[in-house]
């Protein structure tokens, strides 16, 4: 099952930044007092986002969803600023973190020192993982899309605003899908990245598993770069998985689904959360690409 965040972006940006902006500007931002005073030419916004390395596939969907949520907000004015009585128009900074988190608190702090008056993320959660306690520390609102580890969003962050399902939503509708067959698939395959996320998702999957009775017949980790993921494909068809859970990275995701091609494991449901969102996923495998 392919899941695009691109759609529920583009939805969910426009009312969701001109809100953050509005708070931003209120908790930030000068006082114009009673008469409106002398509104700033623009409002400044920063946004960090991988437009290289394994989220790069990514970051386009997020950069292009950012660039037109601020064409259609300044092309009907900006964003309401009730001290000034009037719209302002959105200055918006864009900066590439490479995939990297230690990047993406550099970058952070770099717009921080542009001055800007609210952060945008990127995709990843490793790397909103490590914008967020940024945003908490420059007391600037930070919009996390497409942040799904749960954890971070319980450490009480006042400045965190995340528009994207958490990792309980994503393993109960991976759940939800299988219940939903005809034949059900019984013998389930885990393929984990070993990052915070993954061990999230695993522990979630392995307990969501054993409450609906279905058999977890390999739950298997792998090294976000892996060069070769035969073994736990192999691991899978031998133990007769009919079905299949991965969040990979797009180029993680791509290695992994032309190793199963390669080894012929074909599972009767192939869900990848992140891998499938870009358009290169259908460049890069046609209709081998469909239906997962």
């Amino acid at each position: 099952m392919r899941i695009s965040t691109s759609g529920a972006v583009r939805r969910a940006l426009l009312p969701l930044l001109t809100g953050l902006l509005a708070l931003a500007f209120l908790s930030c931002g000068g006082d114009g007092g009673e008469d409106g005073g002398e509104a700033p030419a623009s409002i400044k916004v920063g946004a960090v986002v991988p437009l290289t390395g394994r989220y790069a596939a990514l970051g386009a969907q997020i950069k292009g969803g950012y660039e037109i949520a601020v064409e259609e907000i300044n092309a009907a004015g900006g964003v309401e600023v009730k001290q000034y009585k009037k719209k302002i128009p959105i200055e918006l900074q864009i900066l590439d973190d490479a995939s990297d988190p230690t990047q993406t608190v550099q970058r952070l702090e770099t717009l921080y020192s542009n001055g800007v008056l609210a952060y945008l993320g990127g995709a990843g959660s490793d790397l909103h993982i490590a914008a967020a306690p940024i945003a908490e520390k420059n007391k600037v609102p930070y919009l996390g899309v497409a942040f799904a580890v749960q954890k971070p969003h319980t450490l009480g962050y006042k400045y965190l605003f995340s528009p994207f399902p958490k990792s309980p939503g994503l393993v109960k509708a991976f759940f939800d899908l299988m219940d939903a067959q005809n034949p059900k698939p019984s013998k389930l395959a885990f393929f984990y990245e070993n990052t915070d996320w993954g061990a999230e998702m695993r522990d979630l999957s392995r307990k969501e598993a054993q409450a609906r009775g279905y058999q977890v017949v390999t739950d298997e980790q792998y090294a976000p770069g892996a060069t070769d993921v035969s073994p736990m494909i192999l691991n899978a068809k031998n133990a007769g998985a009919d079905a299949m859970l991965s969040i990979p990275s797009p180029p993680d995701g791509n290695l992994i689904l032309r190793q199963m091609k390669e080894l012929d494991f074909n599972p009767k449901v192939a869900f990848f959360v992140r891998a499938a969102d870009g358009v290169a996923w259908s460049q890069n495998f046609g209709k081998d690409g469909d239906y997962v």
